[in-house]
């Protein structure tokens, strides 16, 4: 045997003679009944003391709408008055308070199908009589339908209220950034307004949710006027809808689907009545009845994104009706609570948490997101 090879024989037999003699010390310990050495600043639990654990929670901050039996909003409501269920359990309200809104206002301003969205057309005599054969009551337009609603819509907010524009055509833009100063919206609308063809409605909801998380206090929302149809975003819908779940904003809608089908059906028998068959009239009847089912597929669309954001989806029969649903807008936005709950920060493999919040008083309806992600909660506490 050489030199090196008993060299190494020897250590391997110290290592054994050492892992025996720790295991015969760690059973000597256990048997006689002797504890670890404390730590240096450690305290000693004493004979009957309850163990204590650790338990990181986070608030969390919710949107609510409440009713009454008659459907008023009710303004004296109480934490005890709703239950709120988190993956099937219950979970502490500890606030219901009303908060300054951080409100993105959309423009649809994409006019592919045609310039429906920019007035309801003037008629005299029969309904179907249109506005190029001049009656003696035309009047020219004097400013389109989603320009009214906005100046209307900013010009009656709460000053407490903060507000960015988004209009989208072919790309979505900012045309206004966070302002309390109405003056200053107002302006922006008069000078960037602008209209287009094609329709990057994805883009803007990415853009608006973007922004909203940009602002840490208040209440989140988005007011939308739009068709709900894309045909130019880079943005994928999955990845938008997204976006505006993890900001939590309530999205409030005011849909074109029923205005504009009122619209194109006139023009649809118009054309049918006048035109000779077998022209480009007959194409385009086809295109804008292919347009009518398109909006009808994306009402309902529109409509889950309100119900699950505790917005509210507006679908309003004429451009007259359009513009006066600011008001109707306006007062839910002005009437939604702030809801905090408590929740434990436990482990998951999903950020995304399903909630309920049910009334727990006679005669009350209650209106709240469905769902929200934790991931971006910022309240961590310890109890």
């Amino acid at each position: 045997m050489s030199k090196d090879q008993r060299g190494k024989g020897l250590l391997r037999q110290c290592f054994q003679l050492f892992c025996v003699h720790l295991c015969l010390s760690v059973v000597v310990l256990a048997q006689s009944g002797r504890k670890p050495p404390q730590k240096p600043g450690e305290q000693q639990p004493k004979p009957g003391d309850v163990p204590t654990m650790k338990i990181e929670t986070r608030e969390v901050v919710l949107p609510l709408m409440a009713y009454d039996a008659e459907g008023r909003y009710v303004d004296d409501l109480q934490p005890k008055d709703v239950l709120v269920l988190e993956e099937g359990e219950a979970r502490q309200v500890t606030a219901l308070k009303r908060e300054p809104a951080n409100i993105v206002l959309i423009l649809d301003l994409a006019n592919e199908i045609g310039t429906f969205k920019n007035g309801e057309t003037e008629r005299f005599g029969k309904p179907e009589t249109p506005i190029w054969e001049k009656g003696p009551n035309y009047k020219p337009i004097k400013r389109p339908t989603q320009l009214e609603f906005a100046s209307q819509f900013v010009a009656g907010l709460s000053p407490n209220d903060k507000l960015a524009i988004i209009q989208y055509a072919e790309r979505a833009q900012v045309i206004q950034d966070w302002t309390s100063d109405r003056n200053q919206a107002l302006a922006a609308l008069s000078s960037k307004y602008r209209v287009g063809i094609k329709s990057s409605y994805h883009d803007a909801l990415k853009l608006a949710a973007d922004k909203l998380q940009a602002q840490p206090n208040g209440r989140r929302i988005v007011v939308l006027i739009s068709d709900g149809l894309d045909s130019s975003s880079k943005t994928g819908k999955s990845k938008a809808i997204q976006a505006l779940e993890k900001a939590r904003a309530s999205v409030f809608i005011i849909g074109w689907a029923a205005a504009l089908r009122r619209e194109i059906e006139l023009s649809i028998g118009w054309m049918a009545n006048h035109e000779v068959v077998g022209t480009n009239a007959q194409k385009r009847i086809e295109e804008l009845r292919r347009h009518v089912l398109q909006l009808d597929g994306a009402a309902v669309e529109l409509e889950q994104l309100a119900e699950s954001s505790g917005g509210d989806l507006l679908l309003p029969p004429s451009h007259e009706a359009l513009i006066m649903a600011n008001r109707t807008v306006a007062r839910e936005i002005g009437a939604q609570y702030s809801l905090s709950f408590v929740t434990e920060n436990t482990p998951s493999l999903e950020d995304k948490r399903f909630i309920q919040v049910l009334p727990a008083r006679a005669g009350l309806s209650v209106r709240s997101r469905r769902s929200y992600y934790i991931g971006d909660e910022p309240k961590p506490l310890t109890r």
